[in-house]
């Protein structure tokens, strides 16, 4: 072995020897394998399997996965690794001396001679060894690989690279990781999935449609994913934290699962594989602004007037005003009250607005306080402004009972301190004990409870001499015994709403009451209007809120009539006085028409200032003796004197009959309006208080076609009445006798259409008859409003409320919109509706009806 060593490049052609024979012997034992996997390779790379359907190609891949792994199998059972000796043999081949092997030899004597021989037969070897070189295994090749495919294949695979090319490492990926759920029925798989920003965004839900990669949405937003699937899928979530959800089944056979969104998150839905991924970006939400553009002041009537300004990116949910005592009481030193502020509109982005608040009822009125504004956004998020600091404004009593029901009551209401606790009297569960415990609560009250109930105990001892008014008496007595029985704070703090009441009854009367129902009335209306509420609601409310003013005129006309003022003689007063239908006074009927007409056409701003004009108003009436001697109201009509200054002329009140009747006829032509709107898209629905199985087209009598002829008879009757007999001229009440011609026309048509069933012409019909009947009664609201003024100019007059009777407007007395003013509000809701009849596009359609929801 060691001279083997001596031979110069005899051990590389014996490694070069070896490769040769272990290329032949794995060709022989893997050729399938190698010929297999190539017309994979090059398939994938042509796009073959890509091209296939999936179930096919995953299939096809998991056959050659397992054909292949067989055949390796097969190869490797088969193959036999040469060694060193048959690379060798191989060498020794080409001599016949086989000089490699013989130089292993050793001699068998150690002669000399024997050394001597030996000597030249290692000479004779090497030499012979030194001239081997590495066998040519051609024929070995050949009888292998008869085809030469050893070249094909190699020169396939290229070709193949080369047709691919950029896109071969791709093809190739794809068709090494095949979608396998196709064969378990993926492809039936139908996944959606949208994001629902929160409520307080008011934005819309986002649909991920199947090519969606990344999504923007609020933080706290809802993803919710639901799978048409034959078994559970399974949820992925990749953000700062990991989570996997397994999807719940549905009653209706699918699977869902919801999950909320805080960060940026990365999705992923497994069935059998990644069947769906997408990214959620979550946009961060500033917390909100609050300031003060005007610090709060103490107005004339008690109130905190302050204006306030608040911005979010979505909207401010509720403003606060947050109060502390800048002299806390020690056991309360971080005590906050949190009064709420009205919003201008509902969640607003921006907005700026004065507010006036009645905080005169509040515990810490009389003190000075810290106060500062808190916007609080949807989330929950709340911003501060700079703090304030004032005397919280107190209602003055004058009556000695009334400051003394006052006192008490804030005495309770301050005392931020708890009960002490009440040991149970066990020996009063024997007969004849007493039960000390439950007969002394008040011991365990904090110190403030037990000097109010004193008071209040003194206050009502002997009764008979001191109260004339017994109710008040039983009020003070009723929040006594609360204060004895109370076990706890917030018991004790009951006593609020009676002392308060008992309180307003000593100072004002019987108009205290009243008062409080107007204001509640009030605040309830102010509320459905920032609210967006229903029509119903808003006119139920309306109506509450009429009532709650004529009873109030009523019980303040009664406490006038009770310090001495005269009956009125005529009907307007005594109706007032007696709590009748009238309100005493047309201007101010109009107001609470003006107001009724802000209403319904959605003017929420403009009826949430008349309606606190005309709170005011109530609040500071005085009843006073009549200058003319007579009793009743100031400048209230004495009941003689038509045609006078003041005074409504018999031309003026012809033409509001005329207006009104002509605004009942407009209406009515707007509602069945859009009635035919409605049908013409399915969407049949009756009028209030019918039924909804109203014949259509030219069927019953309550069909539309009917109704439509109806109401062309009744435009007939008016134009008969008012347009021939009616003041103003050979036209009547102003009135255009071919508009009326015209619009009789246009309702003829419309009939005559919707018995043809052209919902179509029919609505372009009606809304001529609509623009018509529209620009008549604007014209007769300019009438009317200029004889309104012509009348006002000389009039020196004043109403109950010191205001001129006549129409013109001094600019210190409420701004009451005209007709004309009502009548465009009413134009533009028109108009709209219109719109919304012609919308074709769906998002359109979707925009011009949440304009009619708010209006």
């Amino acid at each position: 072995m060691a001279d083997l060593k001596d031979i110069k490049g005899l051990k590389g052609r014996i490694a070069g020897t070896s490769r040769g024979l272990t290329a032949l012997e794995s060709v022989r034992a893997f050729w399938p394998l190698i010929i297999f996997l190539s017309l994979f390779v090059t398939l994938a790379l042509l796009g073959v399997l890509e091209r296939a359907p999936a179930a096919i190609a995953a299939a096809s891949t998991l056959a050659i996965f397992i054909a292949s792994l067989l055949l390796a199998l097969r190869g490797w059972r088969r193959f036999n690794p040469p060694d060193r000796a048959d690379a060798v043999r191989a060498l020794d081949e080409q001599s016949p001396l086989r000089p490699i092997n013989a130089l292993t030899d050793r001699p068998a004597a150690s002669t000399p001679q024997a050394r001597a021989l030996w000597t030249a037969h290692r000479n004779r070897l090497s030499e012979a060894a030194t001239k081997l070189r590495k066998p040519d295994f051609s024929a070995r090749w050949k009888a292998l690989d008869p085809y030469w495919l050893r070249y094909a294949v190699p020169l396939m695979l290229v070709a193949a690279i080369a047709f691919a090319w950029p896109n071969g490492a791709d093809r190739l990926s794809r068709a090494l990781s095949p979608d396998y759920g196709s064969m378990m029925g993926a492809e039936q798989v139908r996944i959606e999935a949208w994001v629902t920003p929160p409520a307080y965004s008011r934005r819309a839900p986002i649909f991920l449609k199947a090519d969606t990669e990344t999504v923007s949405a609020p933080a706290g937003s809802e993803l919710t994913i639901r799978v048409q699937a034959r078994s559970a899928p399974l949820l992925h979530l990749k953000g700062e934290t990991r989570q996997k959800i397994r999807m719940a089944a549905t009653p209706d056979g699918a699977f869902e699962t919801k999950t909320m969104i805080d960060e940026s998150t990365e999705v992923s839905v497994y069935w059998w594989g990644e069947r769906r991924a997408f990214g959620i970006e979550t946009e961060p939400d500033a917390p909100p602004t609050a300031l003060y553009a005007e610090t709060p002041i103490r107005t004339p009537q008690d109130r905190t007037e302050f204006t306030w300004e608040v911005t979010d990116d979505y909207g401010v949910e509720t403003l606060e005003l947050a109060l502390r005592l800048t002299d806390p009481h020690p056991a309360a030193p971080e005590a906050e009250d949190r009064v709420p502020v009205p919003l201008a509109a509902i969640s607003p982005k921006e907005a700026s607005e004065q507010a006036t608040l009645d905080l005169t009822r509040h515990r810490w009125a009389g003190l000075e306080v810290e106060a500062r504004l808190v916007a609080i956004d949807g989330a929950g998020q709340e911003g501060f402004s700079n703090a304030h600091t004032f005397v919280l404004p107190e209602k003055l009593f004058l009556q000695p009972l009334a400051m003394a029901a006052q006192e008490s009551r804030v005495t309770v209401l301050r005392d931020p301190r708890s009960y002490n606790e009440i040991n149970p009297n066990a020996a009063a569960t024997q007969q004849g004990e007493i039960n000390t415990a439950a007969a002394n609560r008040l011991e365990a009250a904090p110190e403030d409870v037990q000097r109010a109930a004193l008071m209040l105990d003194a206050l009502t001892f002997e009764a008979p001499r001191y109260f004339r008014d017994y109710s008040i008496y039983f009020g003070l007595r009723t929040a006594h015994g609360l204060l004895e029985s109370a076990t706890s704070k917030d018991e004790a703090d009951s006593i609020d709403p009676i002392l308060w009441a008992v309180a307003l009854k000593a100072e004002y009367g019987s108009s205290a009451d009243a008062l409080r129902a107007l204001l509640a009335a009030r605040r309830a209306l102010e509320q459905a209007l920032r609210d967006g509420a229903s029509e119903d609601e808003i006119r139920r409310l309306m109506q509450a809120f009429r009532e709650a003013a004529e009873n109030y005129l009523a019980a303040k006309m009664a406490e006038a009539m009770a310090n001495g003022l005269p009956q009125a003689e005529n009907d307007t007063d005594g109706e007032a006085a007696g709590g009748g239908p009238s309100l005493g006074g047309q201007d101010f009927s109009d107001m609470l028409e003006a107001l009724e007409d802000l209403t319904e056409t959605g003017a929420s701003d403009d009826a949430r200032q008349l309606l606190s004009d005309i709170t005011n108003l109530l609040e500071n009436l005085q009843f006073q003796q009549g200058g003319s001697g007579e009793g009743g109201l100031p400048g209230s009509p004495s009941g003689d004197g038509e045609g006078e200054d003041g005074e409504a002329s018999e031309e003026e009140r012809e033409l509001s009959e005329t207006m009104q009747r002509l605004a009942d006829l407009l209406r009515e032509q707007r509602e069945l309006n859009d009635e035919t709107l409605a049908e013409g898209r399915g969407e049949r629905r009756g009028r209030t208080g019918e039924g909804q199985d109203g014949q259509d087209g030219d069927g019953g009598p309550g069909s539309l076609a009917d109704r439509q002829d109806g109401l062309g008879e009744a435009l007939r009757e008016f134009a008969e009445r008012f347009g021939q007999e009616g003041p103003g001229g050979e036209d009547g009440a102003g009135l255009d006798g071919d508009a009326l011609e015209d619009i009789e026309d246009a309702q003829r048509r419309a009939a005559e259409a919707l018995r043809g069933g052209n919902n179509r012409l029919a609505q372009r019909q009606q809304e001529r008859a609509t623009r018509m009947l529209r620009d008549l009664s604007s014209d007769l609201a300019e009438q009317l409003d200029d004889l309104r003024q012509a009348r006002g100019e000389d009039g020196d007059s004043t109403d109950p409320f010191g205001r001129m009777t006549g129409g013109v407007n001094d600019g210190d007395d409420v701004a009451v919109p005209d007709e004309a003013e009502r009548q465009r509000a009413k134009d533009i809701l028109e108009e709209l509706r219109r719109r919304f009849g012609d919308a074709e596009e769906e998002e359109e359609r979707d925009y011009l009806e949440r304009l009619l929801d708010r209006f």
